[in-house]
């Protein structure tokens, strides 16, 4: 066997590594220290001359060795079953160096050396990490198979994590700052007047600028027990603790005699023993801090009181909420009075026992005070109609979870629907396409329980089609209507209105201001609402995420009559009704379909129409036995709310337009009806307004508002000239609304003179007074020498003289004028050439008057012979051209 050489050289070994590249140091063969240039294990180096960049692995077991990672070294090292006991110094030393440790399997710590510790971490400086091998992936929480370690100092000022009392002394050396557990399952067990993880007795006695500071927590599974004036987490004797994070985990801290479970620990009077800054978050964070029941320390706190704390909050995380716990024991406790708490809240605590929790945010939380459970449940949102929910979906859905009183979560599959008629309701309504909101209660075994809402909304998703291994967002809005008056909607009162609401992937609420609307389409809604007119609209309401529904918007238009009552706050409005006479009866759905009749109660809901009856039946039957009759006027109609609330509106039954009995939901065309009218003729003329009061000329859209009446402008203008004019007769005019018309008879009356002109004959009639409309009386023909008579001739509008029809009524003054032939003398010579004489036949003038039309007349002149006595003879032809083409002609002789 090779010996040592007196050169001081030391043996080589070969370099032993873990698969991770980590160089395998074992305790039981000596001290390890880890320096700036490598590992020695006793004296030997137990790597190549450097430190190793991927660390070191730490096995063995050993009562005589300890470990000791030097000043700045930066390094990780994995515990695998170590086990050092120590009782000459500290077990394991890492101050001012920055140090990860890795756990795996079981390791111990154990020390009983005073003045030291199980672990030490002096100064305010460096750095210190526990882990497991799963610290940090996504999902893990610590289990019974996670590395874990147990740290302890027995004896009279000996620690178990913290700064060693040794050095408390040396501004240096003093003050515990920069730990962090990230996993594992840490038991850290402090000796008398030390914690189990903090700054040692007197720190800051001795150097006020050297405490507890900055211990963080965030994950694992964690017991800190301290005894005597030593908290579980916090300090020893006296010093203050600023800065105890915890967001992860679960955490249990039981101080000792004179210690808080979390905080200072008592002292002398002239100590500080402030604690500051203890903030716990997270999602499953749960935090046990139990102070000393004799002494009467808090849970979380200073053990000089509530006036020593400040800055002590619980901040759950997006997506969760918080709940306190103060009481004293696990079984006899009280929550905080703002439990639960979604938002980041400061506590305090008076009595020993003190639990922060959290759970994931729910839309509604129960806390039983008897079962000290605690249970919570999401809304629920879908569109309505299709297939209802199964128990499971629900659940699902619901998000429901729940925790014991220690903070544990109740399995799912023991989270019941306490009400199974509840879910038959919300699936009874979704398949018959109802909307509202429905409670359902889910309860734990032990009967904690809370009531959540299913909101069945007109559009949106079906919740049905949800999966929990493929989330989506969920998202529902109504249908609405609203009344056209007032000033224009704003958006967040269409998001109230349509009562739109969401949920994103993961199941939180979207809040009503992140919902955008399409600004197109409120534009026109706000413009119809402005012209207090009515219509129905799209609008669509869109989530962050791009999810989106539309929902139809219907406006109301302005109503004929409206009522409240103050009695009782209701609220009712109508429309007038308008129909054509005749026919069929109204049935008195139709009279409240047509007459838009809406009431309100006194919170704004709105009363079912079915239960918006008649006040008075006789007034529905009187309407129907004068439309069956033919009648025309207006007759009242009232509807009353079942509480007593009445409004009256008119029916309005005219000659001619649009039946309203025809109204059906297949059938909403406008509504439009007008009387004949009979005017006197001749005075003023007649306008629009005049015309539409004359004939009550009524219109309505197809939304039951009033609408514009417009006329045929011709037919106004023919009936204004007739009348100026002095004309009778009856005339066609037109009432027209967009989408339907209603044509009337207007009848204009009056008394005419017609008079005779016998044109140079005898026996003249006398005139006659003719009522319009009537026929005159043909008289005697009238007598001349020389002519024959050929009838009464009366010369018409476009000034052709037409033979008058007895027959015809008389619609104006006229005057009839003879019409004479001359008889011709009978020359037997010309017996032959005697003129064919031809009766002038009537034409068609298209008038009303019934006129016969004079046949239009050509006078030829012709020279046919001279006579012997110097003079020309000509024939005067009178062509008269008729409709039978037939001309007569007559021989004239003049002279020289």
């Amino acid at each position: 066997m090779k010996t040592e050489e007196k050169s001081g050289k030391q043996r080589k070994h070969a370099v032993k590594k873990a698969k991770d590249g980590q160089v395998l140091l074992d305790v039981s063969r000596g001290n390890i220290r880890i320096t700036a240039t490598g590992a020695l294990v006793g004296d030997t180096p137990a790597d190549s001359g450097a430190l190793n960049p991927q660390g070191y692995r730490i096995t063995g077991k050993t009562t005589k060795y300890n470990i000791v990672v030097e000043s700045k070294v930066k390094t990780e090292l994995t515990f695998e079953n170590a086990d050092i006991s120590c009782a000459t110094t500290d077990s394991l030393n890492v101050s001012h160096a920055d140090v990860t440790i890795t756990l795996v399997g079981k390791n111990r710590l154990y020390c009983t050396k005073d003045q030291s510790n199980a672990l030490t971490k002096d100064g305010m400086d460096g750095s210190l990490t526990l882990r497991c091998v799963n610290s940090g992936q996504k999902g893990h929480k610590c289990d019974a198979a996670c590395g874990s370690i147990t740290v302890q100092g027995v004896g009279y000022h000996v620690g178990a994590l913290g700064n060693s009392i040794k050095n408390r002394t040396n501004p240096k050396e003093s003050g515990f700052c920069n730990f962090t557990i990230e996993g594992g399952n840490i038991t850290a067990l402090g000796g008398e007047h030390c914690p189990a993880i903090g700054a040692a007795c007197w720190t800051e006695h001795y150097v006020s600028s050297c405490y507890a500071k900055d211990i963080y927590i965030k994950g694992g599974n964690v017991e800190a027990i301290g005894t005597s004036h030593g908290s579980g987490i916090g300090s020893g004797y006296g010093t203050k603790v600023d800065g105890v994070y915890i967001s992860g985990g679960v955490v249990k801290a039981r101080g000792g005699e004179n210690a808080p479970g979390i905080g200072a620990s008592m002292g002398d009077p002239g100590d500080s023993m402030i604690t500051r800054n203890i903030r716990i978050s997270g999602g499953d964070t749960v935090v046990t801090a139990i102070g000393d029941s004799k002494s009467k320390m808090p849970g979380i706190g200073s053990a000089a009181g509530n006036g020593k704390v400040s800055g002590i909050t619980a901040a759950p995380e997006t997506g969760y909420q918080g709940y306190v716990q103060d009481g004293t024991s696990l079984t006899d406790f009280i929550f905080t009075e703002n439990t639960p708490f979604a938002a980041e809240s400061s506590f305090s605590v008076g009595n020993f026992f003190t639990q922060v929790y959290f759970g994931p945010f729910r839309d509604s939380n129960s806390i039983d005070s008897a079962t000290k459970e605690q249970i919570g449940a999401n809304h629920v949102i879908s569109r309505t109609g299709g297939e209802g929910f199964s128990r499971e979906q629900i659940r699902t859905l619901a998000k429901v979870t729940a925790k014991d009183k220690n903070g544990n979560t109740i399995d799912d599959q023991k989270l019941l629907l306490d009400d199974e008629s509840q879910l038959s309701a919300v699936n009874q309504a979704k398949k018959e396409g109802k909307t509202g909101d429905f409670f359902l209660t889910f309860r734990t075994e032990s009967g904690t329980k809370v009531t959540v809402t299913v909101s069945l909304r007109n559009n949106g998703t079906d919740a049905q089609d949800y999966k929990e291994e493929d989330p989506i967002s969920l998202i529902g809005a109504n249908h609405f209507e609203k009344d056209s008056e007032g000033d224009p909607f704003t958006e967040e009162q269409l998001k109230q209105y349509g009562q739109v609401k969401g949920k994103d992937q993961e199941g939180n609420n979207i809040e009503l201001k992140d919902f955008q609307l399409d600004q197109e389409q409120v534009q026109k809604i706000n413009k119809t609402k402005a012209d207090g007119k009515s219509g129905i609209f799209d609008l669509t309401f869109s989530a962050p995420d791009g999810v989106s529904v539309t929902v139809r918007v219907t406006l109301n238009g302005t109503f004929d009559e409206a009522e409240e009552n103050p009695d009782n706050g209701e609220i009712i409005k109508a429309k007038n009704i308008i129909s054509k006479t005749g026919g069929e009866a109204f049935t008195e759905e139709q009279l409240k379909e047509i007459s838009r009749v809406k009431a309100e109660d006194n919170t704004g809901q709105k009363i079912a129409l079915k239960d918006i009856g008649f006040a008075d039946l006789e007034e529905v039957k009187c309407i129907n036995d004068a439309k069956i009759a033919g009648e025309i006027g207006g007759y009242p109609l009232t509807f009353r709310t079942p509480e007593g609330t009445d409004v009256k509106i008119t029916v309005f039954l005219r000659q001619r337009g649009s039946d309203s009995a025809d109204y059906g939901k297949e059938n909403i065309n406008p509504f439009i009806g007008a009387n004949d009218v009979v005017l006197e003729t001749g005075g003023e003329q007649l306008a629009v307004k005049d015309m539409i009061d004359l004939c009550e000329a009524k219109g309505k859209d197809q939304y039951g508002d009033n609408a514009d009446l417009c006329v045929d402008e011709k037919q106004l203008q023919i009936i204004n000239e007739a009348k100026a004019a002095g004309k009778t007769g009856t005339f066609d005019f037109t009432f027209v609304i967009e989408g339907g018309s209603a044509s009337v008879k207007v009848t204009l009356t009056g008394s005419h003179v017609v008079s005779f002109d016998p044109n140079g004959g005898e026996n003249a009639p006398r005139d006659q007074i003719i009522e319009g409309g009537k026929t005159a009386v043909e008289p005697k023909d009238p007598v001349r020498e020389g002519y024959t008579f050929k009838g009464w001739y009366v010369t018409d509008d476009d000034g052709r003289e037409v033979l008058w029809d007895f027959n015809m009524p008389v619609h104006q003054n006229i005057v009839l004028r003879a019409k004479w032939e001359i008889t011709p003398e009978e020359d037997p010579a010309d017996s032959e050439n005697t003129s064919e004489k031809t009766e002038t036949t009537d034409r068609e003038s298209g008038n009303t008057w019934g006129y016969r039309e004079v046949p239009e007349k050509k006078k030829v002149e012709r020279t046919i012979a001279e006579t012997s006595d110097g003079g020309k003879g000509y024939l005067l032809i009178l062509c008269t051209v008729s409709e039978a083409g037939l001309a007569c002609g007559l021989w004239r002789r003049t002279k020289k």
